[in-house]
């Protein structure tokens, strides 16, 4: 398998972490390659940054070689992913999709927990599009972005382990880590219930 890691954000560094991420999680025998888009928005937080975004992604695409076998876009809303079903040779893993039809294959309530104050609406239009409203538990928000987030990994611990403290107090619904700003922290959590990466759950849709 030949995966491609697409970054719809102009941030190398977030392609970085993000790629380190999926060859931590793939099997030893995936080739991974990353690639950001070339122009854009630093950081997707906003509609208008998810229609950025989604563009950036689309043109990223059509501007690569035939390498890949699956391309991943390593953001959670998802952006573009129908337009780059569209126009792409191969299969489009998108983060929210696999993550959501994971949790909603359990059965069990969910609740996603996403940075940045525009995502809680946007995460729900995601929600609605996948059919997975009805064990939806709620959607926490920190005070924050995924970028911030990923720059500032300790912090970014501690707000998460408090939201989950939290869902643990009331029957630990199924909990997503909704952003890639996330990415490689679920092992350093603390939390009985199930806890969905979305990094994770693209890769493993990848290998489905």
């Amino acid at each position: 398998m030949k995966l491609l890691v697409l970054n719809p954000n102009t941030t190398v560094a977030m392609t970085d972490k993000a790629v380190a991420e999926v060859r931590r999680l793939a099997p030893a025998h995936w080739a991974v390659r990353g690639v950001t888009a070339a122009s854009g928005c630093e950081v997707i937080a906003s509609r208008a940054s998810f229609v950025t975004g989604a563009w950036a992604a689309l043109q990223t695409l059509r501007a690569q070689d035939d390498w890949a076998d699956a391309v991943l876009l390593a953001c959670f809303g998802d952006p573009g992913l129908a337009a780059l079903r569209e126009v792409g040779a191969v299969p489009i893993i998108g983060m929210a999709e696999s993550a959501l039809r994971e949790a909603v294959a359990l059965g069990r309530p969910y609740h996603l927990v996403t940075a940045g104050a525009a995502w809680d609406a946007m995460l729900r239009e995601t929600v609605r599009l996948e059919s997975a409203e009805a064990l939806l538990d709620g959607i926490t928000v920190l005070d924050s972005t995924g970028l911030a987030m990923s720059r500032d990994p300790q912090r970014a611990l501690r707000l998460l382990q408090v939201v989950l403290d939290g869902l643990q107090r009331r029957g630990a619904p199924t909990c997503i880590l909704a952003g890639t700003g996330f990415a490689g922290m679920a092992e350093a959590l603390r939390y009985d219930g199930v806890l969905i990466e979305g990094l994770g759950a693209a890769v493993r849709a990848a290998a489905r």
